[in-house]
């Protein structure tokens, strides 16, 4: 295998791997973000609120 067919077949695994990434974001994006994260985020600072209201009160 001469190196310009080595470099034609790297271009081209390249440019599929960049093409697939780019198709792999585009469907990430059309997908509504998930509320997992903002539902542990309010439980901790609800959990940490109460934790400080009772030593207060203490």
């Amino acid at each position: 295998m001469s190196h310009s067919t080595k470099k034609k077949q790297h271009e081209l695994a390249r440019k599929k791997h960049k093409h697939e990434s780019q198709q792999h974001a585009r469907e990430l994006a059309k997908k509504p973000p998930s509320t997992t994260a903002a539902w542990v985020l309010g439980v901790g600072l609800a959990l940490m609120l109460a934790v400080v209201a009772v030593v207060l009160v203490s």
